[in-house]
């Protein structure tokens, strides 16, 4: 008996290094926008609730055996706060084992998580709800797969939509209800990841533990917030401007401590932000919040007076791409003087790039508006408009890219006068669709 116990577990343990083999060479081919969330030593960026010994390391796995516990991941990307991404693990399960990959939940002390999904892991487990599915909202009951086999889950949550993939596969899709149900629970509100230990007699590996930052849609409706504020402006006709987009749902926001809205991102459910701001103040916990939804690939379209927010943020001008100085400046040891403005220029715009998908198919034109001089550009712009008018810069209207974020700034701007422009009001549009990823 016990030799017998010997041989199937040579046959097991040769089975396990091949695919582990395997897999190892096909995991080497990196992908742009993933992040690995396990150093493949230590535990370092995960918490462990109850039952600590549930989960080790052994040789570049994570190892799920013993009784029930959850590994909570609590690391510095997204500061374990996920929101739109994709998550992504090889595993293998042992016969009748059973585990889960947890999103959008919180570390608990003890017990099942009580916020957030759970994708399943069970291949022969009693349980019959199998690997691929949607714990208790759209369960799949024949795994996909087999135990003893690596296989790789991924889960793609964007918006108010849940895809689970089984080796490239989709095996569900579930959309959220638009009205959630309140308190803790199964809802899409943000949250951490999670691996589940679920019993003495389940083990389960995993490997190659990722995720990918996503912003919130891809279909539908592009959701705007549209930031006011530091800057007089005609309200109603700037209003009509984004009132007369079809397939744009805008939120309008006047920021009252000049960035209040970047305070706090943890519901943020805006694909494009549109300054229109002039406002100044953005704390260090702001700005790391801005460029976390950057990171995220959330859109900037920045107009006109914005170039002359956040003047004392250096990096801002690397975002925006452009600034318009408020007072004389020395910069990386260039001295600037300060940027000019002239009212009720009659400007002649011409279209630089017009195979842009902002600018293509559009013409040459002519708007009465405000021009600027003297402001500062990033070298690395990719210009779309410029003028010739003597009392303007040249660049007018351009694009970037700042991580995973497409920005267009664009100068135009002032009054009725611009917004009544069909043109302006087409490069809005498009602008607002290209950095939402709209357009190509």
């Amino acid at each position: 008996m016990a030799r017998k116990s010997v041989c199937i577990l040579l046959f097991v343990c040769v089975l396990f290094s091949v695919s582990q083999a395997a897999q190892d060479k096909t995991s080497t081919n990196s992908e742009t926008g993933w992040i690995s969330l396990f150093d493949g030593k230590t535990l370092n960026g995960w918490k462990i609730n109850e039952n600590k010994s549930t989960f080790t390391v052994r040789d570049g796995m994570i190892v799920a055996n013993g009784p029930r516990s959850h590994l909570f991941y609590v690391g510095p990307v997204e500061n374990a706060d996920f929101k739109n991404f994709e998550f992504k693990a090889d595993i293998m399960t042992r016969p009748g084992s059973n585990s889960g990959m947890f999103f959008h939940t919180e570390y608990q002390e003890s017990g099942w998580p009580k916020k957030g999904y759970e994708v399943q892991v069970n291949n022969t487990h009693s349980d019959p709800k199998k690997t691929g599915g949607l714990w208790s909202k759209k369960d799949v009951f024949k795994s996909p797969v087999k135990d003893n086999e690596w296989f790789t889950q991924h889960i793609i949550v964007q918006g108010g939509e849940i895809t689970i993939k089984v080796n490239g596969k989709t095996t569900i899709t579930y959309n959220e209800p638009e009205k959630k149900r309140r308190g803790i629970g199964q809802k899409l509100t943000g949250g951490t990841l999670a691996l589940q230990g679920h019993d003495p007699d389940s083990t389960v590996y995993f490997k190659n533990i990722m995720v990918k930052l996503l912003a919130p849609r891809s279909a539908g409706l592009i959701k705007v917030v549209l930031l006011t504020g530091g800057h007089g402006f005609e309200q109603k006709p700037f209003y009509e401007i984004f009132d007369s987009f079809k397939g744009i749902e805008y939120t309008k926001v006047q920021l009252k401590d000049h960035s209040e809205i970047f305070e706090d991102i943890g519901d943020w459910d805006y694909d494009v932000i549109v300054l229109y701001n002039m406002t100044q103040n953005i704390s260090p916990k702001r700005r790391e919040n801005f460029k976390k939804l950057l990171s995220r690939g959330i859109g900037i379209v920045a107009l006109h007076h914005n170039m002359g927010a956040f003047q004392a943020w250096p990096e801002y001008r690397k975002i925006a791409g452009g600034k318009y100085y408020l007072k004389p400046a020395e910069e990386n040891g260039v001295k600037r003087p300060g940027s000019t403005y002239k009212h009720g220029l009659d400007m002649k715009i011409h279209i630089a790039d017009t195979s842009h998908p902002i600018t293509r198919g559009m013409s040459d034109f002519v708007i009465h508006d405000e021009g600027y001089k003297l402001c500062g550009f990033e070298k690395d712009n990719h210009v779309l408009i410029t003028t010739d008018h003597s009392v303007s810069d040249k660049t007018i209207g351009w694009v970037r890219q700042f991580d995973r974020s497409g920005i267009c700034g664009i100068m135009l701007g002032h009054d009725h006068f611009a917004y009544e422009n069909e043109n302006f009001r087409r490069l809005i549009s498009r602008a607002i669709k290209w950095t939402a990823g709209r357009l190509k």
